[in-house]
């Protein structure tokens, strides 16, 4: 399935709070001031005390500037429904609590929903507000064991153990998508499965030696490469965008 480009707007960091609603299992519900981390017009991170599901809905109720509102302009707190992309435990001096990323899907709660607030949804494409549509899925989400984000990030590529004079050893690209433990990148390197590159991200601060498990080559219009990073882990948490 085809993705939707995920930089719709740009994330910036933010120092303020926004209260959560999230409706559990067994009918459980509550609510819980969270420190925001990171925000734009179609998405925010924050921590949390509390584990979410990936793929449900929860609400926020927050003082967000009046640039990164779609809708309320007027009013002193913005609430709007969010999907939760990703739910990830990470450790601080207060103990276990969670990173989690949603994307913004609107002002309204979907058609069912209060009906049944255990439906899982996932991304389907982005509204002409500019915020993401959702549709119900079959099953509840399968999280991976490192869910891939679908974002273009511009990265650089250099091939490793190459002569410094050979000119066709670095290239700026994008990725596909990425993870904690790898990337799909578009390439024209002339690179083989299990060989070594490293990979190298300006904005995120981050670069990692990597090895090529996949090479798309046939029916596509521009080379993929599948890479796994061997001594590094991708601040996932820096993302605010759909994930699979």
């Amino acid at each position: 399935m085809t993705q939707p480009d995920a930089r719709l707007s740009a994330r910036v960091s933010a120092s303020f709070t926004a209260t959560i609603k999230y409706k559990g299992n067994n009918n459980e519900v509550w609510k819980e001031n969270a420190r925001i981390i990171s925000i734009s017009r179609n998405g925010a991170g924050f921590i949390l005390q509390r584990e979410c599901q990936v793929g449900r809905l929860l609400s926020l109720l927050l003082p967000l500037p009046k640039h990164l509102r779609c809708y309320d302009t007027d009013k002193e707190l913005y609430r709007i429904w969010g999907l939760v992309q990703h739910c990830n435990e990470i450790k601080t001096e207060d103990g276990g609590n969670y990173h989690v990323g949603v994307a913004f899907v609107g002002k309204d709660m979907p058609p069912g929903y209060s009906e049944n607030h255990l439906q899982s949804y996932k991304i389907s494409g982005v509204t002409k507000e500019g915020l993401w549509d959702i549709i119900p899925t079959e099953k509840p989400f399968v999280v991976r064991k490192h869910p891939r984000f679908w974002v273009a990030l511009d990265v650089w590529l250099e091939l490793v153990d190459t002569p410094e004079e050979d000119e066709f050893v670095k290239e700026k690209t994008v990725t596909e998508n990425i993870s904690i433990s790898g990337a799909a990148i578009f390439s024209n390197l002339d690179i083989e499965v299990d060989e070594c590159l490293t990979f190298t991200s300006k904005d995120h601060d981050f670069s990692a030696l990597a090895v090529v498990r996949q090479k798309i080559t046939a029916n596509v219009e521009r080379p993929k490469l599948h890479i796994e990073f061997l001594n590094a882990r991708f601040p996932v948490e820096k993302l605010v965008m759909p994930s699979e």
